[in-house]
This record gives structure tokens, sequence and C-alpha cells, in this order.
């Protein structure tokens, strides 16, 4: 069988009015953002104003 190449390259590309979207990894990030500043302000932040940490 012979190997041929995809002619019409531009449909698999997004749209240029749609560059911003809202897609699985920036929800990853988001959560992930969430929960690092939920540890630091429930349970490091409160090590350190009591002097625990330092």
């Amino acid at each position: 069988m012979k190997h041929t190449v995809q002619r019409d390259w531009r449909t698999s590309r997004p749209s240029r009015r749609n560059r911003v979207s809202f897609d699985q990894t920036t929800a990853l990030g988001g959560l992930t953002m969430a929960l690092f500043a939920y540890i630091l302000y429930y349970f490091i932040y409160p090590m350190i104003a009591k002097g625990l940490l330092w």
C-alpha cells in the first residue's frame, strides 16, 4: 500500500479566531495550583506563624 500525505492540512488546525480554549491541560493546571494554595494556606502558613518551621 502506498503511503500518502493528507492534502487538506488546514482542516486539522484550529482556527485563528478560537486560539484561547479551556482544555484538559488548563483544567489540571488550575486544579494543581488550587490544591497547592490550599495546602500552603491551611497547613504550611500556620506552622510558620507558630514558629514550628523557623
